[in-house]
């Protein structure tokens, strides 16, 4: 097979377009704020390293390192900072159970009217920022992402476990704005599992 390769030009005008990157901080970082580049948003310096498991440092360029917390992950901040916690910490059984109740729920050959996984995720999607929720749900992408990366980089590139995760995440973050059964069809699989 032969496969022509040509160039790709940068768009010209860069200025308007943000770029997050995920750093992974080394182990033995700790809490200078001011020689690291983190702090808080009133400029004070705060751990490089987060405190807990949740949250995730992000660099975003020409912009201050700072952690996701629970309040950049909108009203419901609280609860998807949980799940995040919680998942640092799945086991590698869990993880296969998620992958499972997430592969017949999500991808069976024939799934059951309006238990579409993609329509459900767009839903929220669609309320989440017509609510202004907008960067609450790139920081929970951003967070998922990092969270993957770190603690369970070990799962095959195929895995069911990011979208897990994130669905689950999403469902939390909007729940107050989507219908149950959107709730359900996103958060289904990890109540299956993490509740019983």
């Amino acid at each position: 097979m032969r496969v022509k390769v040509r160039p790709v030009e940068p768009p010209a005008d860069v200025s308007a377009l943000e770029e997050i990157v995920v750093e992974a901080l080394p182990d033995d970082a700790t809490g200078a704020g001011d020689a690291t580049g983190a702090g808080d948003a009133t400029g004070a310096g705060t751990s490089a390293v987060p405190s807990d498991p949740g949250q995730r440092t992000t660099t975003a360029r020409g912009q201050p390192r700072r952690r996701v917390s629970a309040a950049d992950l909108g009203p419901n901040g609280d609860r998807v900072a949980d799940l995040l916690e919680r998942a640092v910490l799945l086991t590698p059984d869990e993880c296969h159970r998620l992958e499972e109740a997430a592969g017949w729920r999500w991808w069976s050959l024939t799934p059951l009217p309006g238990t579409s996984v993609a329509g459900a995720r767009a839903a929220a999607l669609v309320h989440g920022r017509a609510e202004g929720r907008a960067d609450a749900i790139v920081a929970l992408e951003t967070a998922v992402q990092t969270l993957i990366l770190e603690n369970h980089a070990t799962r095959s590139r195929g895995s069911r476990l990011p979208a897990v995760i994130a669905n689950s995440g999403l469902a939390l973050l909007v729940r107050d704005l989507i219908d149950p059964e959107t709730f359900e069809t996103l958060f289904g699989p990890w109540r299956e599992v993490m509740h019983h």
